[in-house]
């Protein structure tokens, strides 16, 4: 799914920065889109809404966002794993054709499960009035949307259609919020907001059509991937669940608080942990852009040889050039974010005052840093033992992710004030030591794996081997 990493590499490769400037921007918005889109709009309103409306109303809308972000990404982890395995499979094997049936029944799928959730939680358990209750119920199903569609953003060749459309919904959003909220208070900040979450989905759905211009049919064709790629869908529902586990222990901490009635939150550590994870997106933007084409490159020669009988010592030479290059781009991205997340941290006094965030915020902000760091590697590496369909490696590293972000956060909250932050530290930072291990160890093996594990006729003999 390297394929709109390619389009922008033509752009790096022109002999001026406005390119390299532009490949890496729409990188960006392709990445990391939802969750820029989310950020810069609401600190903007956060900015200026106080204006029109009172702080409580305010926190009220701010917590709803929280609530729709967090529980839309973990429902939606599952299906939208299994739709991307989907999706590349029928793009391999040249049946676009099956691509607008399968987006309309994910998003059948996926309303229904969020419906479960979104309608109890916003229609009968929060105080909120009527109209905030139905908001809040549309704003969830629409967040849900985008990260389902957002799988279709890397198989776009349209980069530039995608990132006016995150940069129009940005604006759309901060625009209508601000003014719906001087005659309706946080009502209308979260109908403006809604409206730019909305304009970024359906313009997205739009864009797929026109790509992929072909009559919906066998919408629920994906439904069998459950079953035959389960560790998948459990990996995405275990690895969205691990980026909320410390903000959902925190929830529980002394400072936190509790609007709506059930509403909870800690308003300090999730805003700089926020404000944490936007330091990966030049990671992000880079590895789309290097790692991942130039690794695809090299992981398609290494196969088409291999299925093109090339001599073993070809076969050899090839891993050799792919080992060498994931070790270097992987140094080179460790060392751009270890640089980025240095400066950030130093400089983060000065970032939290121009933002208006609070300096209670300041150490959590500086190891939400660290851990955003280790998580980015993490997720990397994640990446490539995918590309060898190692499912399982991929689910257990998630898995070890969630039960330490949890544990960690738990221990760590106990301690008090002074270790907030170190649980989703050491959790990223122990994700990311099991990731490099199995990765290193896996693609180290790749021809053992590839002649002798990976073959049927030889595996009742493999597993005997000691």
């Amino acid at each position: 799914m390297a394929g709109i990493g390619f389009a922008l590499r033509r752009l790096t490769q022109q002999d001026n920065l406005g390119g390299l400037a532009a490949a890496y921007t729409h990188a960006a918005l392709v990445s990391s889109g939802p969750w820029l889109f989310t950020i810069v709009a609401l600190a903007g309103i956060d900015i200026l809404a106080p204006r029109f409306v009172d702080l409580d109303l305010l926190a009220l809308f701010r917590i709803i966002l929280i609530y729709n972000f967090a529980f839309s990404l973990a429902i939606a982890g599952p299906i939208t794993m299994i739709a991307n395995r989907f999706l590349a499979d029928r793009l391999f094997l040249k049946e676009a054709d099956a691509a607008p049936g399968m987006l309309l029944g994910a998003l059948a799928l996926l309303f229904a499960v969020e419906a479960l959730v979104a309608i109890p939680l916003y229609g009968f358990e929060a105080e909120l009035d009527a109209p905030m209750r139905v908001l809040a119920i549309v704003g969830f199903f629409v967040s849900g949307g985008i990260w389902l569609v957002s799988v279709f953003l890397t198989a776009l060749k349209s980069f530039g259609a995608v990132s006016r459309i995150f940069a129009f919904g940005m604006v759309g959003a901060f625009t209508a919020s601000l003014v719906l909220a001087a005659p309706y208070g946080a009502t209308g900040l979260l109908a403006g907001f809604n409206l730019g979450l909305a304009l970024i989905f359906f313009a997205l759905i739009a864009r797929i059509f026109i790509e992929y211009p072909y009559r919906p049919m066998r919408p629920f064709a994906f439904l069998g991937y459950f079953l035959r790629y389960w560790e998948l869908a459990l990996a995405g529902l275990f690895y969205n669940l691990a980026i909320w586990a410390d903000k959902w222990v925190m929830w529980f901490a002394p400072e936190g608080n509790t609007r709506a009635g059930i509403l909870m939150s800690y308003p300090d550590y999730d805003g700089a942990m926020f404000l944490a994870y936007l330091s990966i997106v030049p990671g992000m933007a880079l590895f789309m852009i290097s790692l991942e084409t130039r690794f695809y490159e090299e992981y398609l020669r290494f196969y088409r040889d291999l299925l093109g009988h090339a001599p073993y010592g070809q076969i050899v030479d090839n891993h050799g050039r792919m080992m060498r290059l994931l070790a270097a781009s992987f140094r080179n991205i460790a060392l751009m974010q270890t640089v980025i997340c240095y400066l950030i941290a130093v400089l983060a006094p000065l970032l939290l005052d121009a933002l208006g965030a609070s300096i209670r915020e300041l150490g959590i902000f500086r190891f939400g840093v660290l851990g955003a760091l280790f998580h980015a590697l993490m997720l990397f590496a994640t990446v490539i033992l995918a590309y060898f369909d190692l499912r399982r490696l991929v689910l257990l590293v998630y898995t070890v992710f969630l039960v330490a972000n949890f544990g960690f956060t738990w221990l760590t909250r106990e301690m008090g004030y002074a270790y907030y932050g170190y649980g989703y530290f050491l959790a990223s930072l122990l994700g990311l030591v099991l990731a490099y291990w199995l990765t290193v160890r896996s693609v180290s093996r790749l021809p053992y794996l590839t002649f002798v594990a990976n073959n049927p006729s030889l595996r009742p003999v493999a597993s005997a081997t000691p």
